[in-house]
């Protein structure tokens, strides 16, 4: 009988090592991704950015970091759409919680600042 549970402890541990787990919460990221570069339209994009929005909100139900590049995304999108004070907000998020993307994000930054002056 010991055998036998024994077997069953080690398998236990077997399986329960086996368990995938992440750091960040990617959602529905790359599916919507994938439809989108397949076949772009106003309706994957948004559905693709509806993902994004999904995935910043609950990052933190799942007590999992938004993952990288996915702030910076959502900015650029909300520069596309008009909206600086928000893309400002999220470039100034992924710089914060991704230290070594400061230097791009500055850029990106920078070169907002030089199309808003020539407008």
């Amino acid at each position: 009988m010991s055998k036998y549970l024994l077997l069953l402890v080690l398998l236990i541990i077997f399986i329960s090592g086996c368990v995938q787990t992440s750091m960040y919460y990617w959602g529905n990221y790359s599916g919507t991704l994938y439809k989108y570069k397949k076949a772009p339209s106003d309706e994957t994009l948004n559905k693709h950015i509806e993902s994004i929005e999904k995935i910043i909100k609950e990052s933190d139900y799942y007590n999992k970091k938004v993952p990288p590049g996915v702030y910076c995304e959502y900015a650029y999108y909300c520069m596309l759409e008009g909206n600086n004070e928000d893309a400002k907000k999220y470039f100034e998020l992924e710089k914060e919680l991704y230290p070594e993307s400061t230097k791009f994000i500055n850029v990106l930054l920078q070169g907002m600042l030089v199309e808003k002056e020539t407008e």
